[in-house]
């Protein structure tokens, strides 16, 4: 969408706006093709996948910033353009460490309760409720336990399910027969 490229200015400036120049514009098609491809497939985890959504407007938004930095005049540069799309890959090495330790965790933690439902721990069909109050160590934030199951049910160990009960719908989880002979 074109009219996505154009970044509004304060009318005071003496421009009403401005447009990425015909390199520009051409590198960041390309470069949002591609992310738009990560953002669609299946490899992402979706912490990392919200962050780098937020890329799509930030990419112009720095353009723009490198453009006026270097004395630019009339359209964003295409040299502004790289340089942005530069940073952005410099930002997303960063997240990737940042976000790194939480999907580790959510790994581990996945692992603890696949110990437990091997050992019977819980019944064939629980809640994520059941298996916080349980307080098992690194299982009693109903954060890292929801992390845990999706890590599980994106493995396919357990189906989830989501019931209606009268108020707030809950998800129920079956574990999956073959994950406990695996």
């Amino acid at each position: 969408a074109d009219d996505e490229l154009t970044i509004d200015l304060d009318h005071s400036m003496g421009a009403d706006h401005l447009r990425l120049d015909d390199e520009a514009l051409v590198e960041f098609r390309t470069w949002r093709a591609e992310l738009e491809q990560r953002l669609r497939g299946s490899s992402l985890h979706p912490a990392m996948e919200s962050h780098l959504a937020k890329y799509r407007g930030l990419g112009p938004k720095l353009a723009l910033i490198c453009h006026l930095c270097s004395g630019g005049v009339g359209p964003v540069s295409g040299d502004a353009m790289a340089r942005a799309l530069g940073w952005l890959e410099y930002l997303e090495s960063h997240a990737k460490r940042a976000y790194g330790s939480v999907l580790a965790a959510a790994a581990t933690d996945a692992r603890i309760l696949v110990e437990k439902i091997r050992r019977g721990a819980l019944p064939a069909r629980f809640t994520e409720r059941d298996v916080y109050r349980k307080e098992w160590r690194g299982l009693t934030d109903p954060a890292r336990v929801h992390a845990a199951l999706d890590v599980l049910v994106e493995h396919d160990w357990l189906g989830r399910e989501q019931v209606q009960t009268g108020g707030r719908p809950t998800h129920v989880f079956t574990v999956n027969p073959k994950g406990l002979t695996a």
